[in-house]
């Protein structure tokens, strides 16, 4: 590297640029990492190359106008272009808007922040394995995992996600600089997402805990939004609110025709009745329906049957 650098050196010399910038980063060195080229510091891949004239006016005027399109760049993330999206412009799909380098699918995934982020990540997955045949609400779930975290886990067991999570982000933060350099990364060899999807867990099986371990059973990490045996009463709900949205919509639109129509007086007329009391039905079916499900939600707080916590 260090003649590899000697030789860029005598090249670029002459036309009056620099190579004044650390060629690999020791941590890399040290941990036998594959070298990353810093070069560009992992930000542009050009504009650290700075002309030096000799002039201290001029260079000094090259430098605010770089630094002035630098900032101008960053206040416009919305620029157009396929390379700006999470993904291809498909009718009916949603797609998301690449604003920061590391939201793009070729960067390194990012892990949980925080120990307590992972542990209820990784029980999540665990409630909905034991539980397929129940809706799975997540707040009330969550309440659980906190009473776990805080009450029912030894204080070594909390360290275990929290050095988790502190050795993850500095392994993320490596591969992240290597990406912002050179357009790729290795994958980790230590942390992984469980079946590429699911909650991180440690790759070797001697590192794992007990929860990781049982997590690497399952066929899959991947659960459905609600029980089959909900979805037909889900889709007839479905069905009902976007009628019941319709014509509260034709409703709306009709008593601002009746208004402007009168000169901001309001002028009841038969087929605008027939709407208004359609509209009246309908919430008088939403509130039944409301009744109706919070009875159903209380049958179901009754009959769950609390999560069987492993050892951690």
């Amino acid at each position: 590297a260090n003649k590899d650098l000697d030789e860029a050196r005598e090249l670029v010399d002459p036309s009056g640029l620099t190579v004044e910038s650390s060629i690999l980063d020791p941590t890399f060195a040290a941990a036998g990492e594959v070298a990353v080229l810093r070069t560009t510091g992992g930000f542009s891949n050009t504009d650290h190359v700075v002309n030096i004239t000799g002039d201290a006016r001029r260079d000094r005027i090259d430098e605010l106008k770089r630094s002035y399109q630098r900032r101008i760049r960053s206040s416009q993330p919305e620029e157009r272009g396929d390379h700006r999206w999470d993904k291809r412009k498909v009718p009916g799909e949603r797609r998301r808007r690449i604003v920061r380098q590391k939201d793009s699918p070729e960067a390194p995934p990012e892990p949980p922040s925080t120990g307590y982020i992972l542990f209820v990540s990784q029980m999540t997955t665990k409630i909905r394995n034991d539980r397929p045949n129940e809706q799975h609400q997540q707040t009330k779930v969550i309440k659980e995992i906190v009473n776990i975290w805080k009450y029912g886990m030894e204080d070594i067991d909390r360290q275990y996600y929290n050095e988790f999570s502190r050795e993850a982000r500095e392994e993320y933060h490596k591969l992240h600089q290597e990406f912002r350099a050179t357009g790729r990364y290795q994958p980790s060899r230590r942390f992984e997402k469980l079946q590429g999807v699911g909650p991180w867990v440690r790759s070797r099986w001697e590192e794992k805990n007990n929860l990781e371990r049982e997590m690497s059973t399952y066929e899959t990490v991947l659960f459905p939004p609600r029980p089959p045996k909900l979805d037909e009463a889900y889709e007839k709900r479905r069905v009902e609110g976007i009628e019941k949205r319709k014509l509260r919509q034709k409703a709306e639109a009709a008593k601002k025709r009746r208004i402007g129509e009168g000169g901001g007086e309001e002028h009841l007329v038969a087929g605008d009745a027939d709407d208004e009391a359609l509209v009246l039905e309908s919430g008088a079916d939403e509130n039944n329906d409301a009744a109706t499900s919070t009875s159903v939600d209380d049958e179901d707080d009754v009959v769950a049957q609390p999560t069987q916590v492993v050892e951690l």
